[in-house]
């Protein structure tokens, strides 16, 4: 038994096609809507861009009115966020915000980080984010908090060397 080719497009893929059906866009229609080149949303559903970068998707999704968490997940991710609420999807979006931006940066500044130190950071932050600001306020907090960490686990890692 053969799998068709729409079986075997990534599921972000098929919610996209799905969400772009329902708002009546077409590839060039939402790409240019969204702020990318105007083949950009065909190159994706044609499986030439298979990974496509955070804020590619981030743009993609507020065009279609949802989230990256939810275009990027699978019924059950998806399923799991309409149980739990708003507050749920938008901490899913807060952690999925944090870990873009930690790999964005430790890339930039040429900082490979053990998967344990990875995940604690991006841990660290998501709890310091969590209290009472709004939430522009959090996703521009983001960079900062990220940038302190690293340079105290530099200096940590340096000590240790010693």
């Amino acid at each position: 038994m053969s799998k068709s080719k729409a079986d075997e497009l990534p599921v972000w893929v098929r919610n996209l096609r799905m969400l772009m059906e329902e708002s009546g866009h077409n590839p060039r229609s939402l790409s240019l809507k969204a702020g990318l080149n105007a083949t950009a949303v065909r190159d994706m559903l044609e499986g030439r861009s298979r990974f496509p970068r955070y804020d590619t998707v981030k743009a993609l999704a507020e065009t279609l009115n949802t989230t990256p968490a939810l275009l990027m997940s699978d019924n059950d991710t998806a399923s799991e966020v309409a149980l739990k609420g708003l507050v749920f999807g938008q901490d899913l979006e807060l952690l999925a915000e944090i870990i873009a931006r930690l790999q964005e940066i430790t890339a930039e500044v040429g900082k490979k980080l053990a998967p344990r130190d990875f995940a604690a950071m991006t841990a660290s932050i998501y709890k310091r984010m969590q209290d009472g600001e709004d939430r522009k306020r959090k996703i521009s907090g983001i960079r900062p908090q990220i940038h302190d960490l690293l340079e105290y686990e530099m200096l940590r890692q340096k000590r240790g060397r010693r």
